[in-house]
């Protein structure tokens, strides 16, 4: 009942990390956590230099640094060509095994109202936020989900694929026009597989009668709130104020905060998790039909959030249109500001 005795769904000594976006901010701190409890890690971003510094953290927090391997790998994930060389690379560095675990985090967030912001602007956030995931998943599911011969055939260990989405998929706000749909899709991919994901799995069980994958696959997707880091600080210059006050109920956490709970849930065997206790409303507004992590918890949890959101909305509403009609439309020189904000310069 108190989880005493409970079975760690989620072990990862002695077993393959893959992370994208693991050089900085939230994926940093997953590798860093990993690295302290066994696991052989492997980062991938763009910047070399940041990838270098990450994986000397890791050798300094490893769990046993002479038996732990790290690895890092630059790569753009917006080519779907390229994610596709970044499983290659890893199954040869893991001496001709797949990864074991990868857990998609790159990505990051331009605030802004919708019509303020470019179309070339808000296409780059979707190719960075969803089809970095997207290109990621296939590649990694292409990989593992390959029938294997009966004769070739042995059980493994179950291998975990981990999407990191936002709040913001469960509830918009404004100013994130660009951004939270791209998370939202990200919720949909994540809902999308894990139903595909069941026929693999059942193949997988009668492995000794036909072809089947050579592991069976769980989904899991990670909500966050704010999370301090240098993207979270270069949002804040440019997020509009309306939105910086409707979100006045997100108290950002430090990315070390946000993985040790994201991993906690991990080892309890959640599907969709969210890292604070506002998170976990919007998600329970927003379940349909999605899997629960607990029945009747979540049901519960539904009927009280939807409850709470009969008044959030409209107050969400309520405030955006009661700031127009306070400061006017946004400066076109300076979006997200009004005009007198516009003439003072911001620290």
């Amino acid at each position: 009942m108190f989880g005493f005795g409970r079975k760690n769904e989620f072990p990862v000594e002695g077993r393959v990390v893959v992370i994208t976006g693991g050089s900085d901010g939230m994926g940093r701190a997953v590798a860093a956590n990993l690295a302290g409890r066994g696991a052989h890690v492997v980062v991938v971003a763009r910047r070399v230099s940041k990838l270098q510094s990450t994986v000397e953290e890791m050798r300094h927090k490893a769990l046993n640094s002479m038996k732990q391997r790290f690895f890092y790998i630059s790569a753009d994930l917006t080519d779907p060509a390229e994610c596709d060389r970044v499983i290659a690379e890893v199954t040869g560095w893991n001496y001709g095994s797949a990864p074991d675990i990868v857990w998609c985090c790159a990505g990051f967030c331009h605030p802004g109202f919708f019509t303020d912001v470019p179309i070339s602007v808000q296409r780059q956030q979707m190719d960075t936020v969803y089809w970095t995931a997207a290109n990621t998943a296939h590649s990694t599911l292409r990989n593992w989900l390959a029938p294997v011969p009966p004769s070739g055939q042995m059980k493994n260990p179950r291998r975990h694929l981990i999407f990191t989405c936002s709040t913001l998929a469960f509830t918009p706000i404004a100013g994130y026009g660009p951004y939270s749909p791209a998370k939202a899709a990200i919720r949909s991919l994540s809902d999308t597989l894990s139903q595909e994901i069941e026929m693999y799995n059942g193949a997988y069980t009668q492995r000794h009668r036909n072809s089947a994958p050579a592991a069976d696959v769980k989904i899991h997707t990670i909500f966050p709130m704010g999370i301090l880091s240098a993207g979270f600080d270069n949002e804040q210059k440019i997020k509009p104020e309306l939105t910086k006050m409707l979100e006045e109920a997100d108290k950002p956490q430090t990315p070390e905060e946000v993985a040790q709970i994201s991993i906690s849930a991990l080892e309890r065997g959640e599907y969709l998790i969210t890292t604070m206790f506002v998170g976990n409303v919007m998600k329970g507004t927003a379940l349909g039909p999605s899997p629960r992590n607990a029945p009747v918890g979540d049901t519960v949890l539904s009927w009280l959030s939807n409850l709470v959101f009969l008044q959030v909305i409209p107050d969400l509403r309520n405030k955006a249109f009661n700031w127009g009609k306070t400061n006017g439309l946004p400066h076109p020189e300076c979006p997200g500001r009004d005009e007198m904000e516009c003439q003072t310069p911001q620290s």
